[in-house]
């Protein structure tokens, strides 16, 4: 199941500030998660969201009627400024430095302006004084302005906050708190049934972080919680294993007794009556789980832009960080409970040792990842650990001990 869940992996979060360079024509303002081009010519030229692009400059990228006479970029603490001089006015993009991907324009004066658009022109949304546009890859342009719509993406107004990145619910309702409940009855189409569930389980490690006031904390709860709520599925699917387990001599006896397939087979399933032991029971359980395992991953992905600009857990002052010094000791402390954990599941020491070798592999494999991530694996596996231990107590079975598996002492 851990290995599985980590096949997930996604790309590790570059811890950047927000900040801006000129080069030639362009003015780009990059941040941890998205990137926004600028011409010189005072209009937004493509905008990428970890190196995806999400936007393209099609006659509407903030332009106003005129061409700027001059231009001017700054940085004021953790923010960046842009500032386009027109004949008469000027146009002021404040770009702020946090996880909602919003940016404000700011005009002198009351002008003509075009709003972006992410895909054109069949999604186009209105709501009162919002425009919003979204993508088939759920990416979103959502602009409030405080004028009036001349015809559609293009209004008259002195003030519009943007907010142009990916449709994630909660950063939107982070961004527009106000108008979140009318913007989602305009997006609906945008997201599907198994968002449904998902978001369900957003909502849910939300209340959780608001409960704890740290993400670290919230992670480990929710896990907990979770795996509390399957571990009816877990325990069902240890029992199986744990069946099969206690027949495997019958099962091998009869492999080796009968070679003609058909009766080998028809023996087989005779034991597994008799036993009352269902073969793919263990199996049933895990596909069961394994849905829930991969939309648990998903919204720890989720967080990402919070878990940048959240509160450091005990050692870890960023949870989006990744890499070798981030996560060393949530790999020592995953090796460890692994290695108990294919203690006390392995019958020799065979099986012992090449659980133990993926046990150790996989971790520094995937060392790169989010310490977000990471937290929540090595969580799951010491609960896995504990489960594992509780349930082969309860049904008196012994795995191998340390001595055992260097082969001091033989398996009693």
């Amino acid at each position: 199941m851990r290995k599985i869940t980590l096949l997930l992996m996604i790309v590790p979060i570059v811890a950047l500030p927000l900040n801006y360079t000129v080069q030639g024509n362009l003015i780009t303002v990059e941040s941890r998660f998205i990137k926004y081009e600028f011409s010189t010519s005072g209009h937004l030229e493509s905008v990428y969201h970890q190196k995806r692009l999400i936007y393209s400059y099609d006659s509407d990228g903030f332009d106003t009627p005129s061409t700027p006479t001059d231009y001017k970029a700054w940085k004021e603490d953790q923010d960046v400024y842009l500032q386009f001089k027109y004949r008469g006015y000027t146009k002021t993009f404040h770009f702020i430095d946090g996880p909602y991907y919003e940016f404000t324009v700011a005009l002198s004066e009351a002008t003509e302006i075009k709003l972006p658009r992410v895909w054109y022109p069949s999604n186009d949304r209105y709501a009162s004084n919002i425009f919003m546009s979204f993508s088939p890859k759920k990416y979103v342009s959502i602009s409030e302005f405080d004028g009036k719509m001349l015809e559609p993406g293009i209004a008259i107004s002195k003030n519009v906050k943007v907010f142009l990145g990916p449709g994630k619910q909660d950063l939107i309702k982070g961004a527009f708190p106000e108008y979140y409940e009318n913007i989602m009855k305009e997006l609906k189409d945008m997201y599907n049934a198994y968002d449904v569930v998902f978001y369900w389980m957003v909502w849910f490690f939300e209340y959780l972080y608001k409960i704890t006031g740290n993400f670290g904390w919230a992670i480990i709860l929710f896990t907990f919680i979770i795996r509390l709520i399957l571990y009816p599925l877990y325990h069902a699917q240890t029992k199986s294993m744990i069946n099969m387990r206690k027949i495997q001599k019958d099962v091998e006896w009869i492999r080796k007794k009968y070679k003609d397939p058909r009766k080998q087979q028809e023996e087989l399933m005779k034991l597994y009556r008799e036993k009352g032991v269902n073969p793919m029971g263990g199996c049933l359980m895990l596909l069961i789980q394994l849905p829930i395992f991969f939309m648990l991953w998903g919204v720890l992905r989720h967080f990402q832009e919070e878990f940048a600009y959240g509160k450091g857990f005990l050692v870890w002052k960023d949870l989006s960080a990744g890499g070798f010094k981030a996560n060393i000791l949530l790999v020592l402390i995953t090796v460890i409970a692994s290695f108990y954990s294919t203690l006390i599941t392995s019958q020799d020491t065979r099986s012992a040792w090449q659980g133990i070798m993926m046990s150790i592999i996989f971790p520094f494999l995937f060392i790169s990842l989010p310490s977000g991530l990471f937290l929540y694996y090595a969580t799951n596996t010491i609960i896995q650990l504990v489960i594992t231990y509780y349930i082969y107590r309860k049904y008196k079975i012994k795995g191998l001990t340390v001595r055992e598996l260097l082969g001091l002492t033989k398996k009693s």
